[in-house]
C-alpha cells in the first residue's frame, strides 16, 4: 500500500497570516467572526484568550479582520469604535474590494461568482452597497435582465472550471459590456489542480478538514466527481473506518483552514499502520504539468532549444515544448534560423492543438509582435492620429475590435457620418479607420470614432474640390442620374450638373443620347457658385464642333447631296448632315434668272450642291446649285427687218445682282442652328 500526500498542505498564507496577527496582539484581543472554519482551530484560539465575536457585541481593545475581509460600511463602524484595527484581509480578497468598488463608483452593475452566504463574498457585497447579483458555481441560466455594464469577479475559492462555465455563458450574451476579472486565488488552483491528479492516478482520497470550511469542500467535491472512494476526514479515527487493501495508492489532501497538527497526527497514523508515506516525484511533476494550460491564445514564454528551416523549438514549461512554424516567426514574413540561439527567451501565443507529428504546441511570435506594434500605434494616436482595425465583433450599441492588448469600442452613433447603422453586424471583418476619443491605459480600453474621421476627410476634399474645380478647367465625372433638363456628374464625390443644352451641339431629345448612367466622361467646368454648392459642366465643349468637321469633309469645290430645311427671301438653307448647314443664295439656285427660290426648290427637297466658299471665322458656308447643272447656250442673234432698216440699237440688258439684305449679310453657320433661323423656317416669304 503507498500513501501520496499533496504537495501543498495545510493553512493558506491568508489564513496563516491572520492567525499570527491575533497570536501577536494577546491580550484583550478578539476575532471579527472566526479566524477559519475549522473546529479545532477556532478551540485552539479560545484556549489561548482569542474569541470570535460580531461587530456589535465587541469587547476586546484590539480587533482582527479575519482574512475573508468585510464590507465598506463595516470597515468604517469599526474604525470608528475607537478601538485597534488588525487587518488580515487576504491581499487577493483586498484586490477583489478595489476592482468592486472602482468599477461601481464607475456604473458597473457588479456580478459576484460564489457562495452568497460566504464572509468572503458578503465582504466584496459590501464594496458596492450590497447591490451585487450573487450567482451559485453551479447555475445552470443566468438572468442578467436589467443590467447594462457588467464587472464580472469571482469568490477565492471557486473551481476553476466552474468559473470558466459561467464566464462562456455570459460571454454568449453579446448584447452585455462584460470586463471580466480571474479572483481565484493561485493556491487555489494550485491544490484543484494537485486533487484532480491525485484523484486520476490514486485508488483512494483522503480530504483532511471541515466540512464548514468552503474551500475544502471544494476539493472534496472534484475529487468526488472523479473517483468515488473519496472521503472526509477530519480526525485519525475516521480513517479506521475506512476499508482499504494491500494494493490501494491514497492520496491525501487538506484544505486551506486544516490545522497542520491533524497533518501530521494522520501522517503518523499512515506511517505506523499502512504503508510508505512520501510526496513522489511523479506528483510534483503531474501536477506541474497540470498547472500548464495550453489553451489556444494564451501567450507564453519559452526558451529556444533549437532552430532550423522549418522552425525554432521552445521550452514553455509543462509536458510539451512548444514550436514556431518559419511562418510564425516575423511580421514580415521572413525567417533565418541563426537569429535565434539556443536559450534565447522569446514570448509567444499559441495558436493550435498539439501537432501530432513532432508532439508540439503550435506558436506564433509573429502574432505578439503585431500585438505589440499595436501597442507602439496607442502612443501615436493619443495626438489624434488616424489608426485602422478591423471589427472582432457586434455588441449591443456599437463594434468591437483589438489593437495591440488594447480593446476598442466604437459607438453606433459613431460608426457613420451621419445617423446610425441599420445593422452593426454589416460592419464586422470589415477595416474601420478611427481616431480614439478616450483611452483608458488601466483597463486597456479605446473608445473611437470613425465619423470624426469621415467628416474630417469630406471638409479636406470639399477644400480640395473647390480649390481645384474652378471655370475652364476640364474634370472627370461619373453620370450617377439623369432628367429631363440635364445629368448629375460625381465629381470626386461632389454632384454636379451638365445641362442639357451643354451636352451637344446638334439638338437632342435626351440625356441618353450622349451620356450614360454609371460611365465616367470628361466635362468643361462652365461656372462654380460655392455658396450654393453648385458646379455647372459641359460637355459639348470639349468635342469638336460640325463645323471644323464639315471644313475638313467638305472642301472648296467639293459637290455633295444636301436637303432643303428652310427657305428665307434670299435663298435656301441646305443641311449636308445634322448640324451643318449651307446657304444657297438666290442667285445660286439655277442657272436662268428666277424671281422667287420656291421656283426651283422646296422644303425637303434633296439636292445637289457644290461647296463654293468657307468662312471659318463666322463658321459660314456658301452653296451652289447653279454650279452643278449643264451650262446653258448662248442666245442666237436677233434676224434683220425686210425693208433692211436697221432698229435703233437695243441696250445691252445687264443682269441685276440683288442686293445683299442685311440678313444676309450677319448669317453663318451658327444662325442655322439658333431660334432666328428656327423662326425662318416657318415663314412663307414669296417676292411679289
Amino acid at each position: 500500500m503507498k500513501v501520496i500526500f499533496s504537495k501543498h498542505l495545510g493553512y493558506c498564507s491568508g489564513v496563516k497570516r491572520a492567525i499570527e496577527l491575533a497570536e501577536s496582539n494577546l491580550p484583550s484581543v478578539c476575532t471579527l467572526g472566526e479566524l477559519t472554519h475549522n473546529e479545532q482551530v477556532i478551540r485552539s484560539l479560545e484556549q489561548k484568550g482569542i474569541k470570535a465575536a460580531d461587530i456589535d457585541d465587541l469587547t476586546a481593545d484590539k480587533v482582527v479582520i479575519r482574512s475573508h475581509g468585510v464590507g465598506k460600511s463595516e470597515q468604517e463602524k469599526l474604525m470608528a469604535s475607537g478601538r485597534q484595527i488588525i487587518d488580515a484581509t487576504c491581499p487577493f480578497v483586498r484586490k477583489i474590494h478595489e476592482i468592486v468598488q472602482s468599477h461601481y463608483e464607475a456604473g458597473y452593475d457588479i456580478v459576484i461568482v460564489g457562495d452568497k452566504t460566504h464572509p468572503e463574498v458578503k465582504g466584496i457585497n459590501g464594496w458596492c452597497d450590497n447591490k451585487a447579483l450573487v450567482i451559485d458555481p453551479d447555475s445552470d441560466e443566468i438572468d442578467l435582465s436589467g443590467t447594462k455594464k457588467v464587472c464580472l469577479v469571482s469568490q477565492t475559492t471557486v473551481p476553476t472550471k466552474k468559473y470558466a462555465n459561467i464566464i462562456k455563458k455570459i460571454k454568449n450574451d453579446h448584447s452585455k459590456t462584460v470586463e471580466i476579472f480571474d479572483t481565484i486565488c493561485y493556491t487555489t488552483k494550485v491544490r484543484q489542480s494537485e486533487a484532480e491528479y491525485l484523484a486520476r492516478n490514486c485508488s483512494v482520497i483522503l480530504v483532511l478538514g471541515s466540512v464548514k470550511s468552503k474551500n475544502t469542500r471544494m476539493l472534496f467535491e472534484i475529487c468526488k466527481s472523479i473517483l468515488s472512494r473519496t472521503y472526509f476526514v477530519s480526525n485519525v479515527e475516521q480513517i479506521k473506518s475506512i476499508k482499504l487493501s494491500p494494493s490501494d495508492t491514497i492520496g491525501v489532501l487538506a484544505g486551506a483552514s486544516t490545522p497542520m497538527e491533524l497533518i501530521m497526527e494522520v501522517k503518523g497514523y499512515m506511517s505506523q499502520n499502512v504503508g510508505e508515506v512520501f510526496v513522489s516525484d511523479e506528483l510534483k511533476t503531474g501536477v506541474e504539468e497540470s498547472l500548464v494550460s495550453y489553451r489556444e491564445g494564451k501567450r507564453v514564454k519559452g526558451k529556444v532549444i533549437s532552430a532550423d528551416e522549418k522552425g525554432i523549438r521552445l521550452s514553455i514549461g509543462g509536458k510539451y515544448d512548444g514550436i514556431i512554424y518559419a511562418a510564425e516567426a516575423n511580421i514580415d514574413g521572413t525567417y533565418d534560423p541563426l537569429d535565434f540561439t539556443e536559450g534565447m527567451e522569446i514570448e509567444a501565443i499559441i495558436i493550435g492543438k498539439k501537432d501530432a507529428d513532432n508532439e508540439c504546441i503550435p506558436l506564433s511570435k509573429r502574432k505578439v509582435d503585431l500585438i505589440k506594434e499595436g501597442d507602439k500605434v496607442v502612443d501615436a494616436i493619443r495626438e489624434g492620429q488616424v489608426f485602422e482595425v478591423v471589427a472582432s465583433s457586434d455588441t449591443k450599441g456599437g463594434l468591437l475590435a483589438r489593437l495591440g492588448t488594447y480593446t476598442v469600442f466604437v459607438p453606433a452613433s459613431q460608426v457613420k457620418e451621419v445617423g446610425y447603422p441599420k445593422d452593426l453586424k454589416a460592419y464586422v471583418k470589415k477595416t474601420m479607420r478611427l481616431t480614439a476619443l478616450e483611452i483608458d491605459d488601466a483597463k486597456h480600453k479605446i473608445i473611437a470614432s470613425q465619423k470624426k474621421v469621415l467628416v474630417a476627410e469630406r471638409k479636406e476634399r470639399e477644400e480640395i474640390f473647390w480649390a481645384n474645380v474652378v471655370p475652364n478647367v476640364v474634370v472627370s465625372g461619373t453620370v450617377k442620374r439623369t432628367t429631363n433638363f440635364g445629368a448629375f456628374v460625381s465629381v470626386d464625390g461632389f454632384d454636379c450638373l451638365a445641362h442639357m443644352g451643354d451636352l451637344s451641339w446638334n439638338h437632342i431629345n435626351s440625356v441618353d443620347e450622349v451620356l450614360k448612367i454609371g460611365e465616367t466622361y470628361d466635362f468643361l467646368v462652365l461656372n462654380v457658385d460655392r455658396e450654393k454648392g453648385r458646379v455647372s459642366l459641359g460637355y459639348k465643349q470639349l468635342q469638336p464642333h460640325p463645323f471644323t468637321i464639315a471644313m475638313e469633309k467638305y472642301p472648296i469645290g467639293t459637290v455633295v447631296k444636301g436637303t432643303v430645311v428652310s427657305i428665307v427671301p434670299f435663298g435656301a438653307f441646305v443641311q449636308l448632315e445634322p448640324g451643318v448647314e449651307g446657304l444657297v443664295h438666290i442667285s445660286e439656285a439655277s442657272n436662268t434668272f428666277v424671281s422667287s427660290i420656291d421656283e426651283v426648290v422646296k422644303i425637303g427637297d434633296e439636292v445637289d450642291v457644290k461647296v463654293l466658299a468657307i468662312d471659318e471665322p463666322t463658321r459660314r458656308i456658301t452653296l451652289s446649285i447653279k454650279a452643278c447643272l449643264p451650262e446653258v447656250p448662248a442666245e442666237e442673234a436677233p434676224a434683220k427687218k425686210d425693208d433692211g432698216e436697221k432698229k435703233p440699237p437695243r441696250a445691252k440688258k445687264t443682269e441685276r445682282k440683288p442686293k445683299e439684305s442685311d440678313d444676309q449679310k450677319e448669317w453663318n453657320e451658327d444662325s442655322a442652328n439658333n431660334p432666328f433661323a428656327a423662326l425662318l423656317k416657318d415663314i412663307d416669304i414669296k417676292n411679289e
